[in-house]
């Protein structure tokens, strides 16, 4: 089956036109709109357009209905000339604290489902996230990426660690906090507080190592008992990484079994081990248990793994950041850049909330999709007709499955 680029690209054009302008109003323009710069992209433009910027939000508004952006950005830097064409002119006044957390960057067990990967050294080919052909060793890879409901998940549980580091170790309240759904593979999390407007980039670095538990050293967290011992001194009641560390740590030493817990612990020291487990069962004490340096270390770097939060540094970092506008569309997916309280975190269907092209149905000819994506489920080696949901096309064209929209699009937005 052969792909219709042309028509396919109508479809998503005319389905972006559709939802700007139907639902502009409901966009909200970004706080201090004045002060923000704006980029976008077009279907059949070339590159971004930079050094936006709007007066208020009627005109910022009418700017999304008339240009119909594939991609829309905007700052998360405050400029007093948002529009002035190099940096310097554009005289920074602060940024937001913004953190990106992607599936990319994380190990899920469904991508075996919907990603696949092309070796064009070998010509090797299999399914799931690999970094280098198992066959030839080449790293440049060709890979195809899908995102289901799995994926989000797991993203998900990345963005309530992170929320907890904000609100209880950094202080922020809920209010200054707020976080959308990126529309394609993650989550963004902004942090709009006086408190961090004029940070620089060293000033970001550190709470992003720190959300990262980057630099954990045994010193922090333990005594010298002897030259060769080190006693645990944190307990759970503890603010911050001490109380993080010393939760994990009982939970795992009174969980772990023997195999896990020798491939930390020396084995001659098993025996010993036990004994500790025992005093620690009895007294819910940490500081009846003991490890070498090396011990320790390898279980911080355990913990950091488990307990920080893994996101995109460079995001965190940068002072002069575009980021993904909130209640655009994303151009890859058609889904809405939906932008969730942190109260609704935990329980808010993303996918549902964000799929705003809604679900009339659509007849396409369709081969080959991923087996998961989104929140549907294909046969293995699908190929045929079938209907599905405006806002499914719409995700599948804009990720180049092999898809043919059968319908007359007038007919689809009418």
């Amino acid at each position: 089956m052969k792909n219709s680029p042309d028509r396919n690209l109508q479809f998503m054009m005319k389905a972006f036109r559709w939802y700007y302008q139907r639902y502009s109003e409901r966009i909200d323009a970004p706080s201090s709109l004045e002060n923000r710069e704006f980029g976008f992209t077009f279907f059949r433009g070339k590159g971004m357009i930079r050094h936006v910027s709007f007066r208020d939000a009627e005109e910022f508004r009418k700017y999304l209905v008339e240009k119909v952006p594939q991609h829309a950005f905007y700052s998360s830097a405050y400029y007093r000339f948002p529009s002035a064409e190099t940096m310097d002119e554009k005289e920074w006044l602060g940024a937001d604290l913004i953190f990106d957390i992607d599936v990319d960057h994380i190990d899920t067990p469904c991508k075996v489902y919907h990603d696949s990967w092309l070796c064009p050294k070998c010509g090797a080919s299999g399914r799931g996230a690999i970094s280098a052909c198992p066959h030839c060793g080449n790293e440049n890879i060709k890979r195809k990426t899908w995102v289901c409901n799995t994926c989000l998940s797991v993203a998900r549980d990345e963005v309530i660690k992170l929320i907890d580091f904000l609100l209880n170790d950094f202080g922020f309240s809920q209010d200054e906090l707020y976080v959308t759904f990126s529309g394609h593979r993650g989550f963004h999390v902004h942090v709009e507080s006086e408190a961090v407007r004029s940070m620089d980039q060293d000033l970001r670095r550190e709470i992003s190592d720190y959300v990262r538990g980057v630099g954990l050293v045994p010193e922090a967290f333990t005594v010298q008992a002897s030259p060769r011992v080190f006693k645990v001194s944190v307990d759970p009641e503890m603010p911050g990484w001490h109380g993080r560390i010393a939760r994990y740590l009982l939970f795992w030493l009174l969980a772990a079994d023997e195999a896990e817990v020798s491939r930390v612990i020396n084995p001659r020291k098993l025996r010993y081990f036990d004994e500790m487990k025992k005093a620690l069962e009895k007294t819910g004490d940490l500081s009846v248990v003991t490890f070498s340096r090396r011990e320790i270390s390898k279980i911080l770097e355990i913990i950091a793994e488990k307990e920080g939060v893994k996101i995109d540094e460079r995001v965190t970092i940068d002072i002069k950041r575009l980021i993904r506008l909130p209640g655009s569309l994303h151009g890859k997916t058609g889904l809405q850049v939906y932008k969730i309280s942190v109260d609704e975190l935990e329980n808010k269907d993303v996918i549902r909330a964000s799929a705003v092209l809604g679900d009339r149905k659509v007849r396409v000819m369709l081969k080959n999709p991923p087996e998961k994506v989104l929140d549907r489920i294909f046969p293995p080696d699908f190929e045929g007709v079938m209907e599905l949901p405006l806002y499914l096309v719409a995700y599948l064209i804009g990720n180049g499955a092999e898809i043919k929209v059968l319908d007359a699009l007038s007919s689809v937005f009418y």
